[in-house]
């Protein structure tokens, strides 16, 4: 770099140098030879008029001798040449031309005089077409033919360069549109490339314009009729694209005026030539009419750019401002000059004013272009480091969430995805032990490993400390064992080469349509996968990097579920000590004594010999290769599902690698058929004095239809609890269900295990079952959900009492447990009498829906189940229903109504509150109060609230076309603000429609910007940086503390209905309400009025000098079409 530097410091100096050399050579030497590029004489011609006809007369020099030429120009007059009374020379009096061309155009004409022609009398005569018009200045010039020629192309020198360079950029502006439009970039607008085709065709009738009137297209078009009409056809034409790049920077109403103009021009231009072919009147005639139009177009091009600039703030506008009064006001001298000199010549101001034009608009243009170019690279930027990780960069969480959203939103691509977890093994301990630096390390070289075999980037994701995730298509999933085999191969070999500890562990799952409904599923299964292997490579390595502080023991409730774990596991041991020595054909023959009187299938396996034996009625369910067999890790794959298989490999070999005592683990066996069934597989591992495992004997369980009972509490499922109501259903005409479900019990799963949580199921099923009669059945439906039917009891006191005992013996189950797991239980009553003729589907929706509500109530309580409440439930749901397919079916039943908002000083219209309506199918229209809190409890608020803003902005702009000062008032969600970029879609809405700032309102209440959170906050900063007004809306029903306003900064403050009509019939209230209007003007706020409905209203709150006032005075709100015909479309 610094040698370029010095290259370009040299070559400038190198410049200079030669610069000065060549002049100090040009003043040295003083023998020069100039180059003369025009050596035609102007001729003496005495000027003289015979019947109307203009005469020069010229006695020819010596020069003349030889062969010469003379030359002059014409313009709409015929000529004729005369040498010594004989005519050489005839232009414009042609028999064979059309009857209606009585003006033979404007041209050059070099006429050849025979040798010896010196000292001869020369006449020429100058024939008007046009009464008293004898066109330009007339000069007669001599010479040879070349020199003739010279002279035209010196005289037009000027204007045929300044052509060349309009010529030019008129073609970069073609060049600069098709290809905008052919690449369809992103970072243009329609705008932009319709400015550029106007720019270039206004470019091209100015070149042929100007062209034409240096003379030089006469040699290439040597007719001066044809060039008569294109000398008023590029005339009439070129101000239609001038006026079409007007519009596209104009965004006003007014800009229609450019149209009607561009119209003018082209019905002008038809009338002229219809007049000429008609031999009524020649173009040329005419052209006052035309520069008239010029003249208005030049005024309303003045100001209409001034409205939009100071009044619109169009930025367009603002740049394209000078460089149109530049051409305009060329234009202007253009037209005086062509009028001070008779019509005889023009000038090239025109010219010139629009080649400066044009290029000032080519660099405005593109600037605006690169501008934004900028922009959207910044944001893009932005966009991407925002999902970047920098430490690994790699994607991060937030970039993996969108992945998961758009999963989630596309089925067909989520059925084809698998997940790999990665976890980057001891990372506390190296940066405990090594330092943070080396932890950082750690992570990159992860990062890099796993780029190594999975190298594609888009799809690696650090999604947390010491987390990886990689999304893979299904088609690589038998490739994916042997990529991690090979990733922890060359970890294994590098080793030695790190001062610390580096391993890597890896779980993996794919999509699975029939058991997985969202991708949290396949995330779970992976993550078990992951929590498997890790499990066991923490156990290879626990002994090694164990630190002081780990061995400390914390009294907590994890401590406390270890030390029943424990002892659970010490029971266990305890037990199978007995059957060490019993051998594997005695452990077969207990599962043939005892397999009869089970429903699930007892198994037993010998780890020593691999040896699996199971009770011989399993063959006629599943695909087994027999009721025994050896190799049985190889034989898995006959009869397990093989998504499965990893799983289930993963968890045998813990249970050889670790010193688990038990097995439970749920995934699926083939049947006859071939299809998958989900079984759940449970059982204890026997070990030997040292502890290495000999048999694992358990019982296997369908998990469907076919099971009738638990396999953690004992109690009857749901298929018993069916067919027991399907039984008793005809008789029934008392009793009641008890739903109860345990409070929070996810979070127990997920604080103290599945064990653990087993465990809390255990214990309140037997409180349960203690607190029951005789007559009464329980049965446990769900994970953490039992049912208790009675058919004897005749009121719904029993049910209550039954739920208090219940609970009172939850919480002295607790308090004996140490509070290890404290939690809480709800209860759904559903009284069975008048259900006899509902189906059991229908009873079950119903105690769901009472436990929901108990549920809703604050927890650790009941409800007993109100038809009513269910109805209104149902309809909900209905409605939310509804709601959904609107929004994807292009928001249908969905409106917007206009209520007007006056201004009440100059008592005209100045804008609308722009609200939105639903009507259900079903149930008709349904109240804002009531669909706006669903669509906020679903997030449809989100796209109903960006179509709402468009349609609101639609309509602003029509109406603004009419009203340029009209603004909408939009309303604004909490969700919206939370959940979503509300002020881009709104900022994205606006430039899209061309609309100012000023145009919008947002109105919101109190309560929402009050939020201390930081989304709210943000909302506010932004809202002001757009530009855009807030207005607090319905002050007076929420917090209505005036400390607010100071940290609100509304601009204006809009009182509710409420408050305003105590204000009406309470003296007091109005006092207030008038001290506050003070307040309000005195911080500079404004002041809008709702809920007048009457003239007496109106009157009394006007002595509170509102700005601004609503209600149903001026009319109700209504649809786009009426309130334009009632507030828009009328004389104001």
């Amino acid at each position: 770099m610094k040698c370029k530097k010095k290259l370009w410091i040299s070559l400038i100096l190198f410049i200079l140098f030669g610069i000065v050399f060549s002049g100090w050579i040009f003043h040295q030497n003083t023998t020069r030879e100039y180059l003369v590029f025009d050596n035609t004489t102007q001729l003496e011609a005495t000027e003289r008029s015979e019947d109307n006809i203009r005469i020069e007369d010229v006695l020819l020099p010596d020069s003349f001798q030889n062969q010469q030429s003379i030359l002059f120009k014409t313009t709409h007059t015929w000529a004729e040449v005369l040498l010594d009374g004989e005519k050489i020379y005839e232009f414009g009096n042609d028999t064979d031309t059309l009857r209606f061309m009585k003006s033979p155009g404007s041209c050059w004409h070099i006429v050849d005089l025979p040798k010896n022609s010196d000292g001869k009398h020369l006449q020429v005569r100058i024939i008007p077409v046009y009464s008293d018009y004898y066109g330009n200045s007339f000069h007669i010039f001599g010479g040879t033919k070349g020199d003739c020629t010279l002279k035209i192309l010196s005289n037009s020198l000027y204007a045929l360069v300044i052509s060349c360079e309009i010529l030019s950029l008129g073609v970069i502006c073609l060049i600069l549109c098709f290809s905008i439009i052919k690449k369809n970039h992103k970072y243009h607008s329609e705008e932009s490339s319709m400015i550029f085709l106007s720019l270039g065709i206004f470019s091209l009738l100015i070149t042929l314009w100007t062209v034409k009137q240096c003379g030089f297209l006469q040699f290439l078009i040597p007719d001066p009729r044809a060039l008569y009409f294109i000398d008023y056809f590029t005339f009439f034409l070129f101000p239609v694209p001038f006026n079409f790049i007007l519009y596209d920077i104009c965004k006003s109403k007014y800009r229609k005026g450019a149209i009607h103009l561009s119209m003018l021009y082209l019905t002008n231009m038809a009338v002229a030539v219809l007049l000429q072919c008609t031999g009524i009147i020649d173009i040329f005639r005419i052209l006052p009419v035309t520069h008239s139009i010029m003249l208005v177009n030049v005024i309303y091009t003045i100001l209409l750019i001034r409205y939009e600039t100071v009044k619109l703030q169009n930025e367009a506008a603002r740049h394209f401002k000078y460089p149109m009064y530049l051409v305009m006001g060329f234009g202007i001298a253009e037209l005086v000059v062509y009028y001070l000199r008779h019509f005889q010549q023009t000038s090239l101001f025109l010219p010139l004013g629009t080649m400066l034009f044009i290029i000032l608009l080519i660099w405005i243009q593109i600037s605006r272009f690169y501008d934004h170019y900028l922009q959207k690279e910044k944001l893009v930027y932005l966009l991407k480091l925002a999902d970047t990780d920098l430490l690994t960069d790699t994607l991060n969480r937030n970039a993996y969430e969108k992945r998961v959203n758009l999963l989630d939103k596309q089925t067909d691509e989520l059925y084809t995805t698998g997940l790999i977890l990665f976890d980057l093994d001891n990372l506390k301990i190296i940066n405990d032990q090594f330092g943070h630096e080396k932890g950082d390390e750690a992570l990159q070289l992860c990062s890099q490993c796993i780029r190594q075999f999975f190298p594609d980037k888009e799809n690696l994701f650090r999604i947390g400390g010491d987390e990886f995730a990689y999304f893979y298509h299904k088609n690589e999933e038998n490739r994916i064992e042997d990529k991690i085999a090979q990733l922890n191969k060359n970890l294994e070999a590098t080793e030695h080469t790190f001062d610390y500890p580096l391993s890597i562990s890896a779980g993996y799952a794919c999509f699975l349509p029939e058991t997985d409904s969202t991708f949290k599923d396949l995330a779970k299964r992976s993550d078990l996968m992951l929590y498997r292997i890790k499990r066991k490579r923490k156990q290879k390595l626990k002994p090694t990097y164990v630190s002081p502080q780990e061995n400390l023991t914390i009294n907590t409730p994890s401590s406390t579920k270890n030390a029943v774990d424990e002892k659970q596991a010490e029971e266990i041991f305890n037990l199978t000590t007995d059957y060490q020595n019993l051998s594997p054909m005695e452990l077969c023959n207990i599962i043939n004594l005892l397999s009869p009187s089970t429903d699930g299938f007892l198994y037993m396996l010998d780890f020593r010999t691999d040896f699996f034996y199971i009770a011989p009625q399993a063959l006629d369910r599943f695909c087994l290769p027999g009721n025994e067999f050896h190799n049985m890790t190889k034989k898995l794959k006959e009869f397990v599902y093989k998504k499965d298989y990893p799983l289930l490999k993963a968890e045998l070999d813990d249970l050889l690698n670790t010193d688990q005592n038990t097995h439970n683990m749920e995934y699926r066996w083939l049947d006859l058929n071939r299809e998958p069934v989900w079984i759940n597989c449970r059982g204890y591992i026997i070990r030997d004095d040292q502890q290495e495992p000999i048999y694992l004997i358990g019982c296997i369980n369908e998990i469907g239809n076919r099971q009738k009972a638990d396999n953690i509490t004992g109690l009857l499922g749901e298929t018993s609890l069916e067919k027991d109501f399907k039984d008793s259903v005809s008789t029934l005409n008392k009793g009641f269900l008890l739903h109860v479900g345990i409070d929070g019990f996810k979070m127990i799963n997920e604080n103290y295990g599945w064990n653990y949580g087993d465990y809390i199921l255990r214990e309140t099923a037997s409180c349960i079952l203690s607190c029951v009669s005789d007559s009464q059945k329980v049965y446990k439906i769900a994970s953490d959900e039992f049912i208790i039917l009675d058919t004897t009891s005749a009121d719904m006191t029993t049910a209550s009492n039954l739920y208090d005992h219940i609970r009172r013996h939850i919480s002295q189950f607790i308090e004996e447990n140490n509070f290890s797991a404290v939690f809480t239980i709800s209860a759904g009553i559903l009284p069975l009498q008048d259900l006899s003729q509902t189906c059991y589907a229908e009873i079950i929706k119903r105690t769901d829906f009472s436990l929901t509500l108990a549920k809703q109530h604050g927890r650790n309580c009941c409800y007993i189940f109100q038809e009513e409440e269910y109805q209104n439930f149902l309809r909900i749901r209905e409605i939310t229903n509804e709601l959904h397919s609107a929004v994807n079916h292009g928001f249908r039943g969905f409106s917007i109504i206009f209520q007007p908002v006056m201004d009440i000083r100059q008592d005209k219209l100045t804008g609308a509150e722009v609200l939105i309506r639903f009507a259900s199918k079903k149930f008709g229209p349904i109240s804002p109060a009531e669909f706006i809190p669903l669509l906020e409890t679903s997030g449809l608020i989100i796209p109903t609230g960006r179509w709402f803003m468009r349609e609101a902005i639609t309509a602003c702009r029509k109406i603004r076309m009419q009203i340029p000062d009209f603004k909408v008032n939009i309303n604004v969600s909490q969700v919206q603000i939370t959940k979503s970029d509300i002020i881009t879609d709104l900022i994205s809405e606006m430039n899209a429609s061309g609309l100012p700032p000023a145009a919008i309102a947002i109105e919101l209440t109190e309560s929402i910007l009050l939020e201390k959170n930081e989304k709210a906050q943000n909302f506010l900063k932004e809202l002001k940086q757009a530009g855009l007004q807030l207005a607090l809306d319905d002050f007076g029903t929420g917090y209505s503390n005036f400390h607010y306003l100071s940290e609100l900064h509304p601009d204006i403050v809009k009182i509710d209905r409420g408050f305003t009509s105590k204000a009406i019939t309470d003296k007091k209230e109005y006092y207030l309400l008038n001290q506050f209007s003070n307040m309000i003007h005195n911080l500079d706020l404004k002041l809008c009025i709702e809920g007048i409905e009457t003239e007496d209203e109106l009157q009394k709150m006007k002595l509170l000098k509102p700005d601004y006032c609503q209600g149903f005075y001026w009319g109700q709100p209504c649809p786009y079409d009426e309130f334009r015909k009632h507030f828009v479309d009328v004389d104001r």
